[in-house]
């Protein structure tokens, strides 16, 4: 499964980013970007806190050279060993040609010198998943909704083994609520999360939506926040 698809299905927030930088104000900054972007990320400040995240399910690793506890080259050694397949993108203010060439040899997948635009950070992140399968775990593709299933890889919704007849808009809007469980949604923030960024309608045709889902999924626990939007409660 490739960005696109992650991107077009809207869950491209299940791929999991693990930022390796220990100034605090970039390592925020990053973060931001990349999870406005939809990914899901993990900050470290040091090589001792990303030692932490090695069993994890990172899908991609930024990872500054110069740490206080030490150089993020030794680590990204240890990355590559430990899977060769998961791409690391390496930042660095040195700027330094052996520092580019050594993680190159050492299998990075890229290379960003400091000071950068958080823009194209996000550009080099898709651009590595545009070229590389994003790994996704089997037990990724159900996920529970309430008291219904939400099958990710077959877009279906499933009441007791039954699927239920939705639309794709429908799922997308099912998704993002999945995403931001217990929290008050903004009909701007529906529009932004199911339609993109460059829907420019009225944000009422969310309202219609949410009509149909609570028709379809008559247990799904949706509330109106008056004068706001919609929160979804597990």
């Amino acid at each position: 499964m490739y960005v696109e698809d992650f991107e077009k299905r809207g869950i491209s927030w299940m791929i999991q980013i693990c930022v390796v930088e220990d100034e605090v104000d970039l390592n925020q900054l990053m973060r931001f970007y990349l999870e406005k972007e939809g990914y899901s990320v993990i900050s470290c400040g040091s090589l001792v806190e990303a030692q932490t995240q090695l069993r994890s399910d990172i899908s991609l690793w930024i990872l500054d050279i110069m740490l206080p506890d030490g150089n993020g080259l030794g680590f990204l050694k240890t990355l590559k060993a430990q899977d060769a397949d998961t791409p690391v993108i390496i930042i660095s203010a040195k700027g330094d040609r052996f520092d580019r060439v050594a993680g190159f040899e050492l299998g990075c997948d890229d290379y960003i010198s400091k000071p950068f635009l958080p823009a194209e950070l996000v550009f080099r992140v898709n651009r590595i998943f545009q070229q590389k399968p994003v790994k996704m775990k089997e037990t990724e593709k159900i996920q529970a909704l309430g008291p219904y299933t939400l099958n990710l890889s077959q877009r279906l919704v499933l009441n007791s083994g039954e699927k239920v007849d939705i639309t794709s808009r429908e799922f997308d809007i099912l998704l993002f609520f999945l995403r931001h469980k217990s929290q008050a949604i903004s009909r701007e923030q529906l529009l932004h999360g199911a339609w993109g960024e460059e829907y420019f309608g009225n944000d009422r045709i969310v309202d219609n939506y949410i009509k149909n889902i609570r028709r379809k999924l008559p247990r799904l626990v949706i509330e109106t926040v008056y004068g706001y939007g919609y929160r979804y409660n597990q």
